[in-house]
């Protein structure tokens, strides 16, 4: 009974007129805000430090928080514009792995309640590193950890939002259920919004999951502008701060991210 009162609790908190962003320290915990989810629904997932994160030591949020001092003082040497490859190089060279292994799972009964699924992403656009599409790339490598965004999509035809700011190049692109923003030069809360009119989807609920809470906001902050009501709900997520992670030491992990560093401010 105690279980049934809570979900009704935050079945009611999640669509009321105020939207909310929750923290949830992993995928089981955030799956009560989905309990409600429907044909009308609209569910949205990060997926760096959300579904995945790279294999390797360096990059992941435990050893990053550990080294946070390191972390910073590099990204400041890095010029604004080499940022997002520096942080593209992290997921091409480094297989990523999955939060939770149950993660796939997560998905899919989060989809069989009917609601439409997608993912909404920083990842760059494009040729980078020798790979010739990221995005497609980024769609082979999800798909072999068992996940597939188009089984759920809310569209399903390609788009180049060539409306929106480019970046070395390339734009915005929607595939396959993925909705890659290509950096930072366009927000997700902008990209989102041109996908919704792009497409002339309508969802009333939006749940969006994400590591970063300025992302969840920017999401917010968006779809109040449109001339439509939609109950959003926001998720934090912290758990990839809870990854077994490989503890490194201050000299390994700063050797680590200077060699990527480096390897982001020669390329263009």
């Amino acid at each position: 009974m105690k279980t049934i009162y809570i979900i009704l609790l935050l079945t009611l908190s999640i669509f009321s007129c105020q939207a909310q962003i929750i923290q949830v320290n992993d995928m089981e915990e955030a799956l009560p805000y989905f309990q409600a989810a429907d044909a009308h629904t609209l569910a949205i997932f990060d997926i760096d430090m959300v579904l995945v994160q790279p294999s390797d030591p360096a990059f992941q949020m435990a050893n990053m928080k550990r080294h946070s001092t390191i972390c910073k003082g590099i990204m400041k040497q890095i010029p604004p514009d080499k940022q997002m490859i520096f942080l593209s190089l992290m997921t091409v060279r480094s297989s990523p792995v999955l939060i939770d292994p149950r993660m796939p799972e997560y998905l899919n009964h989060i989809m069989q309640s009917g609601c439409g699924e997608m993912a909404l992403t920083a990842n760059l656009t494009g040729e980078l590193d020798g790979i010739q599409n990221m995005q497609e790339r980024r769609i082979e490598s999800l798909r072999a950890l068992g996940i597939d965004f188009s089984k759920a999509a809310p569209y399903h035809q390609s788009i180049v939002f060539d409306n929106l700011a480019s970046y070395r190049g390339n734009y915005s692109v929607y595939l396959d259920g993925i909705l890659f923003v290509n950096g930072t030069v366009v927000s997700k809360g902008e990209a989102l919004v041109a996908f919704l009119q792009k497409t002339k989807s309508t969802p009333t609920k939006i749940i969006f999951i994400d590591d970063r809470e300025e992302n969840l906001k920017d999401l917010e902050v968006a779809i109040k502008k449109l001339d439509r009501p939609i109950a959003y709900q926001g998720l934090h997520f912290l758990g990839a701060q809870k990854y077994p992670s490989t503890m490194l030491t201050e000299q390994e992990f700063e050797a680590r991210w200077k060699e990527l560093a480096s390897a982001a401010m020669s390329m263009s």
